[in-house]
């Protein structure tokens, strides 16, 4: 929330209140601490002055500045400073620094300069030659701010994927100028509040808003994080500083597994609830991911334990175990989908079948872990998986290898069907047919929705090319 006060505080005065009472405003004090912080611009954190604004929502931190002191020149240079690695014009500038230029050079100078249309209403229509260097330079500088604007406005990893790019320095507006807030005037508005009230619909709108962008992680990701921890103004801008530089340091070209791994190994910097909002370029709005603690601690307990595995489901598309694990772990879900289909690779899959078999096993044991079964089932899994190994081999032994196959395909597809009454028929019927006793099948049959792990655990040794002995014990 955005006051205005006549706040005065080791002899200087304040006029301007901004609290985190949701993550727009948390976002754009994160912006805002960033653009104090590169011009020197001072500013107090209320968390550091015992003397408060009288005004101050209480339980909230903030910062108290002076709303003079952003003007739109420092907010320009900050851009350019900002996403310098997306501004042609910079690229341009060092380019035109060498002394000589090759064909090579000139050509790739004058595509930068026909990349942009704000470049031709700069130099107009002239191509660069390799000896005219300094015309480039000085209309550079002489348009320096119109450059920087335009480019800012309507790049796709900048101002244009967070805002509408229209509302850039505009003051309050009657809609928040964010994307996924904002609404065109020129359409019908009275479906946009709760029970078709449109004045029920949130619309507060405040200048420092447009020091959003500046907030989110790494602008050269397609799709960006801001972490809202607002329990304090330091810890918020000390959290995104460490999650943009730790998805630096990761060599992945999708984002969202980049986030997962750094939350992974977040233990050192993150160990309470927090608020990710993410803005993908291809969507004009905002997503919402809510982290709470006890899945987080989850998350980090699996950082040292490898799950990488990955299946072409169809074109450009692949299951990643790891993510998929990871994000089962952050949303609270089990991972009984994730071991069906893993069973369903390993029916299908001959040449991962052992690799996959201790995937299964280890996802199993995870998945007791977050059930709360792990105690009362570690040994019963065990038995199950001792049971499939052994009637396995038999089957191989009896010469009826092709048995295995057929069984396995048909209790995976009753597990997926849910039919449990099914999978205890087709145990039954194999029991029978290999002459031989599966004691977890009692355990299974007391509630099989709550104990169908001991299925999966069977299933992922009962394979053809398995060892994993489980327990020798049917018992």
């Amino acid at each position: 929330m955005k006051q205005t006060t006549d706040f005065s505080y080791g002899g200087k005065s304040y006029n301007t209140l901004l609290q985190p009472t949701d993550w727009r405003y948390s976002a754009a004090i994160t912006g805002l601490v960033e653009f104090f912080t590169e011009f020197g611009i001072d500013y107090l954190v209320l968390e550091n002055i015992s003397d408060k604004p009288k005004t101050a929502i209480s339980g909230f931190d903030g910062i108290v500045y002076n709303q003079e002191d952003i003007t739109e020149d420092r907010y320009l240079e900050f851009a350019q400073s900002h996403f310098r690695n997306s501004m042609t014009h910079l690229t341009i500038e060092n380019l035109l620094k060498s002394d000589e230029f090759n064909r090579d050079e000139i050509k790739k100078i004058n595509e930068l300069i026909k990349s942009k249309t704000v470049f031709k209403e700069v130099f107009g229509k002239t191509k660069f030659e390799g000896s005219n260097a300094e015309f480039f330079l000085n209309k550079i500088n002489e348009n320096r701010a119109k450059i920087i604007k335009s480019t800012f406005r309507y790049g796709k990893n900048m101002y244009t994927n967070f805002c509408n790019q229209n509302l850039l320095f505009t003051d309050s507006n009657r809609h928040c100028r964010l994307n996924g807030y904002n609404v065109d005037e020129g359409r019908k508005t009275k479906y946009l509040g709760y029970c078709f009230n449109k004045d029920s619909f949130v619309i507060n709108d405040i200048p420092e808003f447009d020091f959003i962008p500046f907030a989110f992680s790494n602008p050269s990701m397609y799709e960006t994080y801001f972490v809202n921890n607002n329990y304090s103004i330091s810890t918020l801008v000390e959290t995104n500083r460490e999650i943009s530089r730790r998805l630096d340091d990761i060599n992945d070209t999708d984002a969202k597994n980049k986030l997962l791994t750094v939350l992974k190994n977040s233990k050192d910097f993150i160990d309470y609830d927090v608020e990710i909002i993410s803005k993908n370029r291809d969507e004009d709005f905002y997503k919402t991911l809510f982290v709470r603690s006890q899945r987080l601690k989850r998350l980090q307990k699996l950082k040292d334990q490898k799950f990488k595995f990955s299946y072409k489901i169809g074109e450009n598309y692949y299951f990643n175990l790891d993510k998929e694990i990871y994000e089962k772990c952050l949303n609270d879900e089990v991972l009984d989908d994730s071991i069906l289909f893993m069973l369903k690779v390993l029916c299908s899959d001959e040449n991962s079948s052992q690799y996959t078999s201790y995937l299964i096993k280890k996802m199993i044991e995870i998945n007791l872990e977050w059930k709360g079964q792990d105690d009362m089932l570690a040994n019963d899994i065990r038995i199950a998986r001792g049971a499939g190994y052994h009637t396995a081999l038999k089957l191989k032994e009896d010469k009826a290898e092709n048995k295995i196959s057929s069984f396995q395909q048909k209790i995976i597809g009753a597990l997926i069907a849910h039919d449990y009454d099914r999978v205890t028929e087709i145990l039954l019927n194999l029991s029978s047919y290999a002459e031989t006793e599966f004691g977890f099948i009692y355990k299974f049959l007391e509630n099989p929705e709550e104990n169908k792990d001991l299925v999966f655990a069977f299933a992922s040794a009962f394979n053809k090319n398995s060892n994993d002995k489980g327990d020798n014990t049917n018992e």
